[in-house]
């Protein structure tokens, strides 16, 4: 997520990761709920849209559409908007990865906080 290249980067991964190739499993996991990385939080909303706060309080905004098997964005932090990137993504318990770059780029783990 070129959006997250700002944010904290967590670079551990964990072998029981499930990923989540629909988007049916994506909404079930993750729409709705709060994630946190460091300063960083995001909610991902069922009609497409990303609110949050990134580091040193900037406004996160943003929208979203699931395309075959990735989880493609377009954001704004603060003043700054990223362009689109299309991201892997898998859960294992409470530890959401999303993987830039269709799952070749950097990674980057959120926590689903109660």
């Amino acid at each position: 997520m070129a959006v997250l290249a700002s944010f904290s980067l967590i670079a551990a991964t964990t072998a029981n990761a499930k990923d989540l190739r629909k988007e049916n499993q994506f909404l079930e996991a993750v729409a709705g709920k709060k994630l946190v990385s460091g300063e960083t939080w995001l909610i991902i909303t069922p009609d497409g849209k990303i609110n949050g706060v990134g580091r040193n309080n900037a406004k996160v905004t943003g929208a979203w559409a699931w395309n075959k098997k990735f989880w493609c964005r377009n954001v704004v932090v603060g003043q700054k908007a990223f362009p689109e990137d299309c991201l892997k993504v898998k859960i294992d318990g409470n530890q959401v990865e999303f993987i830039r770059n269709k799952g070749k780029g950097d990674p980057v783990i959120y926590t689903i906080s109660n």
